[in-house]
């Protein structure tokens, strides 16, 4: 019995020790990266994600880690390194989904990658999380914007309407899901619905309880409205 105890307490002692390490080894990575010290960062993540204990922490290291080197400007080595990241055995689908959308997020405005980024989108789609969730919504916002890059607002309306039949969303997404509707209108040469739809990305902007941005609503319905 009291062999027993002493080995729990000693796994249980690792455990905290090894979850110790993992927030050190990420503050350091934080630290490294708001001092645009991104080589030591890359370090930091790099030694994060050995410490990692489960899918969380392994996702916050490589998100740390493709942060650090897309901010050195490895933006290949980035690219294949999160690709990579997502097949690991530790990540469960939603944290693999979150790597995936961040990795197309990353091409969001970059020219002829359209559909590169789909298709990391349409992967992250295949990956299951709570419908209501942040990583969840990210997906198709990030849709819909390259669809609205496409040319195809029809399509970007189509994709975030799906959406939006999604109860307990939370206001920032819905005023980000509402701007895209309403630019997508615009883009048909809907102005009246733009408008209407503004209004309701406005209102839900200032549900918001923590500071938030809703300057952008407020501008087009205020260019609208002349």
């Amino acid at each position: 019995m009291k062999t027993s105890l002493i080995v729990t307490g000693l796994l249980f002692g690792g455990i905290l020790l090894a979850e110790a390490d993992f927030g050190q080894l990420c503050q350091d990575g934080a630290k490294a990266t708001k001092e645009k010290d991104f080589v030591t960062a890359e370090a930091k993540y790099a030694e994060a994600m050995k410490a990692a204990a489960d899918s969380q922490q392994k996702c916050k290291a490589v998100l740390g880690k493709f942060q650090a080197l897309r901010s050195q400007k490895k933006y290949k080595e980035a690219e294949k390194f999160a690709l990579e990241a997502v097949e690991d055995e530790m990540l469960k689908p939603q944290e693999a989904r979150q790597i995936l959308n961040t990795l197309a997020g990353s091409m969001l405005w970059w020219n002829k990658r359209e559909d590169y980024a789909l298709n990391l989108l349409r992967q992250a789609e295949n990956c299951e999380c709570p419908k209501n969730s942040n990583v969840y919504f990210t997906t198709y916002y990030y849709m819909a914007i390259l669809y609205g890059k496409k040319k195809q607002p029809q399509t970007a309306i189509e994709v975030m309407e799906k959406v939006l039949q999604i109860s307990g969303m939370h206001p920032a997404n819905l005023f980000n899901a509402y701007m895209v509707i309403g630019k997508s209108c615009e883009q048909l040469g809907k102005p009246d619905k733009a408008l209407e739809h503004y209004k309701t990305a406005l209102e839900n902007g200032k549900k918001v309880k923590y500071k938030f941005n809703c300057s952008a609503a407020e501008k087009a319905i205020e260019r609208l409205s002349k």
